[in-house]
């Protein structure tokens, strides 16, 4: 077995660095490649507010019209779906491109015990906030026994 030339060596590390390059260009939360296109692909923060007992999930959104987004729970699932509208003007030449536009879809996993009729959305900055508040706990209550004992007889 030959040893690796300085050259070989340089080339595969050079080839790698471009592939590690490409796979985490590829994982940025705001494109995905389809089709050999990237489309927009909005980051979401998700966590539990102690405070208000509710779960919150924030959504980058810059540049997104709030009435251009739809909301939609079911089960245990938050859908969030819209269109990033492209509004420059039809003869412009770039020198650089680099914000993605077009329609978008999101899901995310919500946890159980969660009250969706309850929930509440807002968007401010570029940033859509939905609180999805925490079920009340089920309350105990003592249940009355109806009916009484049938004494036929007119006792002693």
């Amino acid at each position: 077995m030959e040893p690796k030339r300085k050259s070989q060596t340089s080339a595969r590390r050079g080839a790698q660095g471009e592939i590690d390059r490409v796979f985490l260009e590829m994982l940025r939360g705001d494109r995905v490649p389809r089709y050999g296109r990237a489309t927009f692909r909005p980051t979401a923060d998700v966590y539990f507010d102690d405070r208000q007992k509710a779960v919150v999930v924030k959504f980058e959104l810059p540049g997104v019209d709030p009435d251009a987004v739809s909301l939609v729970v079911e089960e245990n699932i938050l859908r969030v779906s819209g269109v990033r509208s492209d509004e420059r003007p039809t003869d412009a030449v770039y020198h650089q491109m680099e914000i993605v536009y077009g329609a978008f879809e999101r899901t995310v996993m919500l946890p159980p015990g969660l009250d969706a009729s309850r929930a509440s959305a807002a968007y401010h900055h570029g940033y859509l906030e939905i609180r999805l508040p925490l079920k009340p706990p089920p309350v105990s209550r003592k249940i009355p026994i109806s009916g009484q004992e049938n004494n036929e007889g007119g006792g002693a």
